[in-house]
């Protein structure tokens, strides 16, 4: 599993954020910075840079004589590996102003527990050419004080917040990649389906992404009691970066992504098939479903 990027606040009101290997070790420390926002344009800088970064060793002695030392050698680009994963869903969420909390793939227990967990899977180094698969049958709930931001459909005739069906990811490939991830019985906000999928394909001669929906719909206005007066519905084969935008009854904003792809730098393809933005002013955060990505 990848390493994660965690942010705090210091006590002169600064944020830092710090790189964190998988064995809870950090890797590397921030500057800081006046603004969350600030802080995390650092985290994409750093996840964009990095791997393509030289390698600029000033630790070698200048040679004899008192001639300055010879220009370090650009290093050789090193062959690019295949790369590959998928989770299940994750969101990170902040309520009322608090700090944001995050459950699903790279949650922390506390403040998520068993029931909020979400499978993930990342491609080997090298590739592999059986398939990298991880499967939660009983699905998951991820509740923020009273409110469930992911889980399942109710059942008809009742206020139960059951959690989701079945989640399976999996990832495969040595020279070409292909990570999937589904979801069955999603409900995320305003937002709930049958099922989803997102698909990711990588070989040396592109990437393609996609994404399915099956029986979705978006409530993008309630009443007064939280009664959908407006519905949409969303497309089986969503195109890509699919947009719905609407409120819910607390007056908080939001904006659905389906099918939302993403190529970085060094040519992995992301792509997710539900993104839920949370705008405010109550909720604001981030609910992610079905995420998979590749790189040949």
């Amino acid at each position: 599993m990848a390493g994660r990027f965690v942010i705090k606040r210091g006590s002169t009101g600064k944020f830092r954020f710090s790189l964190v290997s998988t064995n809870g070790q950090i890797v590397a420390t921030s500057e800081a910075y006046t603004s969350k926002a600030s802080a995390m344009a650092g985290i994409r800088a750093v996840k964009s840079l990095a791997g393509d970064a030289e390698v600029d060793d000033r630790t070698k002695p200048a040679s004899a004589a008192g001639e300055a030392g010879a220009a370090p050698k650009k290093a050789p680009a090193p062959a690019r590996k295949p790369g590959g994963g998928a989770c299940g869903y994750y969101s990170a969420v902040s309520l009322f102003g608090g700090p944001s909390e995050r459950r699903g793939c790279g949650q922390i227990i506390p403040p998520g527990n068993a029931a909020s967990a979400s499978p993930s899977v990342e491609l080997p180094a090298g590739g592999s050419a059986k398939a990298v698969t991880a499967t939660d049958a009983n699905g998951a709930l991820a509740q923020y004080g009273p409110a469930v931001l992911f889980g399942g459909r109710s059942p008809e005739g009742s206020s139960a917040s059951p959690p989701s069906g079945p989640m399976v990811v999996s990832t495969k490939g040595t020279t070409s990649v292909t990570s999937a991830a589904s979801v069955k019985n999603v409900a995320t906000g305003p937002f709930a389906a049958s099922a989803v999928r997102s698909t990711c394909s990588a070989s040396k001669t592109g990437v393609k992404a996609s994404t399915a929906i099956t029986k979705g719909e978006v409530v993008t206005a309630t009443d007064g009691a939280g009664n959908p007066k407006a519905t949409k519905a969303v497309p089986a084969t969503p195109p890509v970066n699919h947009t719905i935008e609407g409120t819910i009854a607390t007056g908080d904003a939001f904006k659905l992504v389906f099918n939302e792809q993403k190529k970085s730098r060094d040519g992995t393809m992301t792509v997710v098939a539900v993104h839920l933005y949370l705008l405010g002013p109550l909720a604001v955060g981030d609910v992610v479903v079905a995420e998979a990505h590749c790189r040949a």
